[in-house]
């Protein structure tokens, strides 16, 4: 169609680029730190960005998901009803945002925990077997960043040594020592969605 724009991860210029994410699971799941962590990547790179979190009452083992807007220009709103892309950690969270995913969008899901549904209506579904690579790195608890890696790469978010930059800049001091396991689980993510 003359006039169209092109899928967003297509676009050949950072001025062009402006997007939305939601990322959504389980409380527990490190939701809302992939959203903070791609967040700063973004921000590291001289973008703009919001992050809106949510969650339920429960935190562990209720729902969570976050929002993250990406843009070259000014953002009016944190608030997305249409995301350009989603991350599906849990099956719920599929059932509940896999259908307002714009066309030319995108669904990342873990498949070791989602089933992977078909691509329609222009939305690509794409699977990562983030938990099973998280558990060869014996560290169950890094699909999050299997994910985080595999987002980055799959929207040309940010360059792979800025998503390291910015996990070393937010991981707290008490946590360093998983500094490492989480550099190599953003490796395979990246590595998942790059070969």
């Amino acid at each position: 169609m003359p006039g169209r724009r092109p899928p967003f991860w297509t676009l050949k210029t950072a001025q062009e680029m402006s997007y939305s994410l939601l990322i959504a699971g389980s409380g527990g799941q490190g939701i809302l730190f992939i959203g903070k962590l791609l967040a700063q990547a973004a921000m590291l790179e001289g973008k703009n960005v919001t992050w809106f979190p949510s969650y339920g009452a429960e935190m562990r083992g209720g729902t969570a998901n976050c929002t993250v807007i990406v843009s070259d220009t000014h953002i009016g709103s944190p608030i997305v009803r249409h995301a350009d892309m989603l991350i599906a950690m849990n099956e719920a969270s599929l059932e509940r945002f896999g259908g307002g995913i714009k066309k030319s969008g995108f669904i990342l899901v873990d498949t070791s925990m989602v089933t992977l549904p078909k691509s329609a209506n222009g939305v690509k579904a794409i699977g990562v077997p983030a938990g099973d690579l998280a558990i060869s790195l014996n560290a169950p608890v890094a699909a999050n960043m299997v994910m985080a890696g595999a987002l980055a790469a799959k929207a040309a978010l940010c360059k792979k040594a800025t998503l390291i930059r910015a996990l070393e800049e937010l991981t707290p001091k008490q946590k360093l020592k998983s500094l490492p396991t989480n550099r190599n689980a953003i490796e395979k993510g990246w590595a998942s969605v790059s070969a």
